[in-house]
């Protein structure tokens, strides 16, 4: 009886250690933490993202979009406070990467949809893509709970914003159940600004889903 009761104990505190590290599907950590590669770099500063997200367009099935963060992200179906934002942030968001994967630059994406090839680049969509940092998250009136974390919004201060000229993502490698919802997926992506400057970034590592 008392290894059931142990063995219970261990079952239980799996269930609540996984509760806490994700439910949606990531954990907030660099594969190497000693040596961080999961984020992106400009002017020789490196910017966190141990954080992935996909979302695919379930309605047009034309694109599909990928975001890098170091904080979690939600879709906004409740309009908290009469925000129609399309997406909610964690309040301990400060970094922020976005490409828009469209047909009109990458038509192969469609055929079937979505057609996601590794060892390919594909290009995002200028006037979406952006790389942000330093951004704050603003709560809501009434605190925004969502598996025990607390989400807000981004408003037009949010951060420092650069859009990508002709941004690239290369596609190393991509694993994804549609069944369980669940997959792995490595990339590495450059962004050069209107300014000339160019952004590097990596991700390795697991993929939370953001319903359309």
């Amino acid at each position: 009886m008392k290894y059931i009761k142990n063995s219970k104990k261990i079952l239980l505190l799996a269930i609540l250690l996984l509760s806490i590290l994700s439910c949606d599907k990531n954990d907030d950590q660099q594969n190497d933490p000693q040596n961080p590669t999961d984020g992106f770099t400009i002017n020789n500063t490196f910017y966190e993202t141990p954080n992935c997200y996909i979302e695919f367009d379930e309605d047009n099935q034309d694109q599909f979009n990928l975001f890098f963060t170091n904080g979690r992200m939600a879709d906004n179906p409740s309009y908290p406070d009469g925000n129609t934002d399309d997406y909610l942030f964690s309040l301990n968001t400060t970094n922020w990467v976005f490409y828009n994967l469209t047909d009109e630059e990458n038509p192969s994406i469609v055929n079937p949809y979505p057609n996601i090839q590794t060892g390919t680049t594909y290009i995002g969509h200028n006037s979406d893509s952006v790389v942000l940092y330093d951004g704050v998250i603003n709560s809501f009136t009434s605190p925004y709970m969502l598996n025990g974390t607390e989400f807000g919004y981004g408003d037009e201060n949010f951060g420092t914003v650069y859009n990508g000229n002709l941004p690239e993502i290369t596609i190393n490698s991509y694993n994804f159940d549609t069944t369980t919802q669940t997959g792995t997926i490595d990339v590495d992506y450059t962004f050069i600004n209107t300014q000339g400057i160019t952004i590097t970034g990596h991700y390795t590592g697991t993929i939370g889903v953001i319903l359309d």
